[in-house]
């Protein structure tokens, strides 16, 4: 790194930015702009310094004070342990879409033909796990490039996941009511 000094509160500023720093710093004084500088002794407050340091390119910083602003980090890629690990928002989000998904079609199938949940499931299980399948990886592909959901009108992800959760409920109860009674709960 290296930034010429032009005056004498500006090589004390260079010091002790030096010492904040530990960078290495040498001191030389020069006649004339041409001539190759050269180490001094001493340094004088009278004539015009020039301060060298042994620094990267990278790492310049002028007498004003200013550094250079350093790059954001690079994003990283999500890995399947950071999306689905327990505190993460995958198992949830997945989880209560699929439940959104299953109870809406569960009550419908049984309004419209009186059968049982674990009946329809027996009935039709490679549409059923084909469509659970496509909601997993639509749900988790935006997990993996890190994406933010956002609102749309009154979607939200706060809903989404409020009315997830009362799906989940729902699914389970509507389980349990079947098991208990042997039938279709209509």
């Amino acid at each position: 790194m290296a930034f010429a000094v032009r005056s004498t509160s500006s090589i004390s500023m260079a010091r002790s930015f030096a010492k904040s720093s530990n960078a290495r710093l040498s001191v030389v004084s020069r006649a004339s702009e041409q001539e190759p500088a050269t180490p001094a002794p001493s340094t004088s407050e009278s004539a015009p310094q020039k301060v060298v340091s042994t620094s990267t390119p990278e790492e310049v910083v002028s007498t004003s004070g200013y550094t250079k602003p350093t790059p954001p980090p690079a994003p990283f890629a999500a890995t399947l342990g950071d999306v689905m690990n327990f505190g993460g928002a995958a198992p949830e989000i997945t989880n209560g879409r699929l439940a959104m998904v299953g109870f809406v079609a569960a009550l419908g199938a049984e309004l419209s033909s009186g059968e049982s949940v674990l009946r329809q499931i027996g009935d039709e299980p490679t549409l059923i796990n084909i469509t659970f399948l496509l909601f997993i990886a639509a749900s988790l592909i935006p997990m993996f490039q890190n994406k933010k959901a956002e609102a749309f009108g009154p979607f939200t992800p706060d809903a989404e996941l409020l009315n997830g959760r009362a799906a989940m409920i729902g699914f389970a109860a509507l389980l349990a009511f079947e098991a208990t009674n042997g039938a279709a709960m209509f």
